[in-house]
């Protein structure tokens, strides 16, 4: 009993933290955003929704390769062997991050002497160098999260956010906003933030360690690499087309429209940073059936506060839109009910995945949403073609209502397999001697 209360009192304070500290990072990106909506051009602010975007799928594979089984696995190991484990996932990434990087610079700047236009070249060079710092950062919030320290994690990033909001202080008056110089700026205080406090983490490094840990994360990696690349195409394809189709001013406008439903990220992101961590610790105390309804009431409570949030804002859509959007983003409002089923759906869909993940059967989940990925993205493409940016949304909750479905079917499944599976050994074993008699 004591034991179970310390359990519960550790996920809650970890949870408080972990959202505490996503509160922090969206109210930076909340005002970012703003800062852009209101001193750039609108084109230029979609462009930024699309890099922030590729930015994310860069943080996919790093958390495929890299973070999530680091969270699986790190629990498993022993203290120096955490050390070792770590300290050659964080050398490895950037053997290859570095040499990436280069290499988009040069296709950046290949591309602006073969005509691309000239801001969509510095945004690509700016993403390029944004990338060393936003996984730099990543790697160690991934790291402390694993180890179930979210403080430290708290520590980095408000460091980070402290130093960023400086820097746009330095620009706002002694130069000119411009998406490119927002995405340099994440790079250098992602940097910064990552050497304050993670250069004294008394990790050890061994070179045959860096083989061997790469090795046991693409066990499991691999399948998770395939399956963030399909995710990410199913959860931001919308953009892509929307990009293709009709613009960068129509990314523009369902992007401010996804702003006023930041703080519902912060609830989502703060959950999922000690989710897998937590539900792995309850696997290896065949606690599995307990981590299976704290996940289903979060996704009661969650789904309650977004209808609650989503009536607030709609209630108060005139203020917002005098107040935080200028006369370029008048339609934006109307899309905010899509987007409140979007978030509660789609929150449905990535704990079952969580679940998935922590079961280790990132085959099963690679596969399913391979699946509905095709749905998605043709659902997109012909929505969009007939009824704009509303359509795109609409194939968005499609394909999000699709995955969650399919993933909760056999998260259930084996979780309660699992479940039948272990009392069959005991019950042999009681009923053994009976019939040896």
């Amino acid at each position: 009993m004591l034991k179970n209360t310390l359990l519960r009192s550790k996920i809650v304070y970890n949870s408080i933290i972990a959202s505490v500290d996503q509160a922090a990072l969206s109210a930076l990106s909340f005002f970012i955003s703003i800062v852009l909506i209101k001193n750039v051009a609108k084109v230029e602010y979609g462009y930024y929704s699309i890099g922030f975007s590729i930015a994310l799928f860069l943080i996919c594979i790093q958390n495929a390769i890299v973070n999530t089984p680091l969270a699986v696995l790190l629990v498993s190991k022993k203290s120096d062997e955490k050390k070792i484990y770590a300290a050659s996932l964080g050398l490895g990434q950037f053997i290859v991050i570095l040499p990436a990087v280069c290499l988009g610079f040069g296709i950046a700047a290949i591309s602006k002497w073969g005509g691309l236009d000239a801001t969509q070249a510095a945004v690509a060079a700016a993403i390029c160098f944004a990338a060393i710092g936003i996984l730099f950062r990543e790697f160690l919030r991934a790291y402390f999260f694993a180890e179930e320290i979210p403080q430290q994690v708290l520590k980095i990033d408000l460091a980070y956010v402290i130093i960023f909001l400086s820097g746009v202080g330095i620009i706002y008056f002694f130069a000119t906003i411009s998406v490119p110089l927002i995405f340099v700026l994440m790079g250098i205080c992602g940097i910064l933030a990552g050497l304050i406090f993670g250069r004294r983490r008394n990790w050890h490094f061994r070179h045959l360690a860096l083989k061997k840990s790469y090795s046991e994360n693409w066990k499991y990696g691999k399948w998770a690499l395939l399956g963030v690349i399909v995710w990410h195409v199913q959860n931001y394809s919308y953009l892509y087309l929307l990009g293709a189709l009709l613009g960068g001013a129509a990314v523009a406008e369902v992007s401010a429209a996804r702003l006023l439903m930041m703080p519902m990220i912060l609830f989502r992101e703060g959950w999922m940073k000690i989710a897998v961590p937590y539900g792995s610790r309850l696997r290896e105390q065949r606690n599995l059936n307990r981590f299976f309804k704290e996940q289903l009431l979060i996704c009661l409570i969650f789904g309650l506060v977004v209808v609650l949030y989503t009536a607030v804002i709609m209630s108060l859509s005139g203020f917002l839109q005098t107040m935080l959007f200028t006369q370029k983003y008048t339609d934006s409002l109307s899309y905010i009910l899509f987007y409140a089923v979007i978030f509660i759906v789609g929150f449905l869909g990535v704990n079952a995945n969580y679940g998935l993940q922590v079961t280790k059967h990132f085959d099963l989940i690679t596969k399913i949403n391979f699946f509905t990925m095709l749905v998605t993205l043709g659902c997109t493409y012909f929505l969009i073609k007939g009824y704009g940016i509303k359509g795109s949304l609409t194939a968005l909750i499609i394909g999000e209502a699709l995955v969650a479905g399919i993933l909760w079917f056999n998260y259930a499944k084996i979780v309660f397999f699992r479940l039948s599976d272990q009392r069959v050994p005991r019950t042999k074993k009681i009923m053994a001697p009976r019939y040896s008699k």
